[in-house]
């Protein structure tokens, strides 16, 4: 009883300090805390439906080579948009990699912690606790693909045993990285060949280059733990619940800043080849930084795009990329979600 009674205080407080704004369609609660990890606490955007619950929900985690970013992208894109449509939407920041700390696994924990938060909190919020999915852009699409081939795994489970929904499975139903980074030390090797002087993002986010990490960019690799789970390993595959989720994956494809052909296209052949149902959205003419930075304006049609400095990064003549892919996505929510 309790424990139940400050369970519930703390929701509300969170609640409570968190600025709330209703439109006909859509509630918002900005800044919700969702856990407080090593001191930091961490917060999420919450976008929910007018309607009667419960609700499916999907988790955003944004994007920013595991050093930048923020949950600020889904404010005008996918939050409002999938709320009015009848999805918990809750966009989320997580600790961040700077020149003088490293984040790893602290940021895929802090995620994970936002996930036990919804489904804790699933009765209030009107969530339905098994229809919960994940997704992100870019580094937000690695962390989301992560929580996709860990889920309940012994290695990132408990780490926070103080958290009020430590106790709270992180299964998901359906996962949705968008333009993400699955192989970390292909990627390495890529930025290592293209960047300035300095510390890559990944050096900062694992403290190091492959060869002084290797365990590191090993464990932060989605790819890592589906290739263990292919059919043709026969009886040497690795179960994994990532087999039993549902996939949406969607890419520019002449992004440079994340190649896909290295990627994207690649985890999605590995899921594949494990036995998982994958939906695959190619978007023509596309670079990076478009998920939440484009429009959803309903327009259809392939879309016709430049790139623009921040904030923008996109600017479109008619359909958008994400206006794209929008159809799709809502399609495979309807059937997985």
């Amino acid at each position: 009883m309790k424990r139940s009674l400050a369970t519930g205080v703390l929701l509300f407080m969170s609640v409570a300090a968190a600025s709330a704004q209703t439109t006909s369609a859509v509630q918002t609660r900005n800044n919700v805390v969702y856990a407080v990890h090593d001191g930091v606490s961490l917060n999420g955007d919450l976008y929910l439906p007018m309607s009667a619950g419960p609700h499916p929900a999907m988790l955003f985690i944004h994007g920013g080579g595991f050093r930048g970013g923020s949950k600020a992208g889904y404010a005008n894109t996918w939050g409002p948009y999938l709320a009015a449509r009848g999805y918990v939407v809750f966009a989320i920041d997580y600790r961040l990699a700077t020149p003088d700390k490293t984040m790893w696994p602290e940021a895929l924990l802090d995620c994970k912690a936002a996930l036990q938060y919804l489904r804790g909190n699933a009765a209030m919020l009107g969530v339905a606790p098994d229809r919960i999915g994940v997704g992100g852009d870019s580094a937000g699409a690695s962390l989301a693909a992560l929580m996709g081939v860990t889920q309940d795994g012994r290695f990132f489970t408990h780490k926070y045993p103080k958290d009020t929904y430590a106790s709270a499975s992180t299964k998901v139903k359906v996962e949705v990285p968008i333009y993400g980074v699955h192989d970390m030390m292909a990627w390495q090797r890529f930025t290592a060949a293209t960047s300035n002087a300095g510390p890559g993002p990944l050096e900062l986010f694992f403290g190091g280059a492959p060869d002084e990490a290797p365990a590191r960019y090993l464990a932060a690799s989605p790819l890592s733990y589906i290739r263990e789970s292919a059919k043709s390993l026969g009886e040497l595959a690795m179960p994994n619940e990532a087999t039993h989720t549902a996939w949406f994956l969607a890419w520019g494809m002449i992004d440079h800043v994340v190649p896909p052909d290295g990627q994207s296209v690649v985890f999605a052949q590995a899921l594949r080849d494990a036995g998982a149902t994958v939906t695959a959205v190619p978007v023509p003419g596309v670079d990076h930084f478009w998920f939440t930075a484009s429009a959803l304006t309903g327009k259809q049609g392939v879309p016709d795009c430049k790139d623009a400095p921040p904030p923008a990064r996109i600017v479109c003549s008619g359909a958008t990329p994400n206006d794209f892919i929008a159809q799709p996505l809502l399609d495979f929510l309807a059937h997985n979600l």
